[in-house]
């Protein structure tokens, strides 16, 4: 063997742990890559927040995080209130009522103008009628043409008075004793109507429905809200579309709302009924129903539907499936929705 085989050969011997070692190394770095993209590639586990309970959904929360995201709870109260008449209800436009105020007060003024001058003749008679009788102090042609000025003047009053009570009665088969008395008297209530602060609105029962009318009536205004409205009095009109008796209400101006606008409006006329008020704060919407999360334990939660049939103020009646001093989430009910609706979710897409 020559010499520089010999020395070949002994390199390659002498290099041969040292590629090893290398090799060794970088497949031990291959592998360690691989497990690591392979633990990149699954998803994040976190403990999950919901459980199953008597069939019902429990959302978990403990207290440091009721307290971050700001839950705060309601107490279930007891209330009473009468059964729910939903019925059309139409804000009535004030142009009438303008046009009413105007022939009235012009009728008014004549009338004013026509007494005015009667207690002037008669005054002017009553002075040389005394003339007259006293020894003919006066002429004749002057007391009868006196007669005469009074006469006439007491004509024009009787004329004023009819027309004003026609006046008045127009008004009142247009709109109902109630505000014939607001425009005699020229009562701020009219006065708010005409500015729009106020909208006067016929609210008409079901064919066959009680003749009487609650002092107050809810209206379902556009938004979803309800505003609260007065009892004015009876109505005189019907309405052509549903033929039943009709009532005068009286409502504040809110936004949205405007005159000739078709509203619902809800009467409690029916039976007493107990139950509880679920507050507007603590509801989610979701599919077209109403939902509230009940506090079920200190850190449990279960999402449970309401019953939106009878509106009342700021929330809902319920008789059924709450209790008094039961408690709902009225502050946070929504982030309790997307965490349910969140951990239900795949954690992972499949590829």
């Amino acid at each position: 063997m020559s010499k520089q085989l010999k020395w070949a050969l002994g390199a390659i011997l002498t290099s041969l742990p040292v590629i090893l070692l290398i090799w060794t190394v970088i497949g031990h770095r291959t592998e360690a890559r691989s497990q690591e993209k392979d633990k990149e590639d699954q998803p994040i586990q976190t403990p999950s927040r919901l459980s199953v309970q008597n069939g019902e959904t429990l959302v978990t929360l403990d207290a440091t995080t009721q307290a971050r995201v700001g839950l705060t709870l309601a107490t279930l109260q007891a209330f009473s209130t009468r059964q729910q008449l939903r019925s059309l209800a139409l804000i009535l436009p004030a142009e009438d009522l303008v046009s009413l105020r105007d022939a009235y007060v012009v009728a008014y003024v004549r009338l004013e103008k026509a007494r005015i001058s009667v207690n002037v003749s008669r005054k002017e008679y009553e002075r040389l009628n005394y003339l007259y009788q006293d020894d003919q102090n006066t002429s004749l042609k002057a007391l009868e043409a006196a007669q005469a000025a009074l006469y006439s003047n007491q004509a024009d009053t009787d004329s004023g008075e009819r027309e004003l009570a026609l006046q008045e009665s127009l008004a009142q088969q247009r709109w109902g004793k109630v505000v014939v008395g607001w425009l005699a008297s020229g009562s701020p209530n009219l006065q708010r109507l005409l500015d729009q602060r106020d909208f006067l609105v016929q609210v008409t029962l079901p064919p066959g429905e009680a003749s009487a009318a609650p002092q107050a009536a809810s209206l379902q205004i556009p938004n979803g809200g309800l505003v609260r409205a007065t009892l004015v009095s009876s109505f005189p009109r019907l309405d052509p579309r549903i033929q039943g008796i009709s009532f005068l209400y009286v409502t504040k101006s809110h936004p949205g709302l405007a005159p000739g606008m078709n509203l619902v409006a809800h009467l409690s006329v029916g039976q007493v009924m107990k139950g509880v008020i679920v507050p507007e704060a603590a509801v989610v919407w979701w599919q077209g129903k109403a939902w509230v999360y009940q506090q079920t334990s200190p850190e449990g939660f279960v999402r449970r539907e309401v019953r939106t049939d009878t509106p009342v103020e700021n929330g809902w009646f319920v008789s059924t499936g709450f209790s008094v001093g039961g408690k709902i989430v009225a502050g946070g009910a929504q982030m309790l929705f997307s965490e349910e609706f969140r951990s239900q979710a795949p954690t992972a897409v499949e590829k």
